[in-house]
């Protein structure tokens, strides 16, 4: 599984990290994008957004 592909179609996106970004300011449920929730405490945090951020640079697979 790839952390932040909230589509589970094997890539991270822009718009994935946008979405996990929302999240995080408390904008929509993290039952958008568990993928983004990599420790399930139930909420995106900015460590979790920033590896999120380095599997959209970097690619994941």
């Amino acid at each position: 599984m790839c952390f932040g592909d909230c589509n589970g179609n094997g890539d991270v996106t822009i718009d994935e990290l946008l979405i996990l970004v929302n999240l995080a300011l408390g904008v929509g449920n993290v039952d958008q994008c568990q993928a983004g929730d990599i420790n399930s405490d139930g909420v995106i945090t900015i460590d979790e957004i920033v590896l999120v951020a380095l599997n959209v640079l970097a690619g994941c697979r």
